[in-house]
């Protein structure tokens, strides 16, 4: 389970999130029962989200964006 401050990313090609860097702000129950939904601030987004645990991934340092978001 993840900890409150824990720095994540949305790592799922079909959310709308993909690749986003969050922090964990909170858990909101069960989505299944192996799956729980957190609560994700995106700090460029200026939101809170509930995300899936499935879908997301620790992050250690700040991931180096993709060729495409530097054009």
């Amino acid at each position: 389970m993840m900890e409150l401050g824990t720095i994540v990313m949305v790592d799922h090609p079909k959310h709308p999130f993909n690749r986003c860097v969050g922090k964990v702000v909170g858990r909101r129950g069960n989505r299944t029962p192996d799956d729980m939904w957190i609560l994700i601030y995106f700090a460029d987004k200026m939101r809170s989200y509930l995300v899936p645990e499935s879908i997301l991934s620790v992050q250690t340092s700040r991931p180096v964006p993709d060729d495409k978001a530097l054009h």
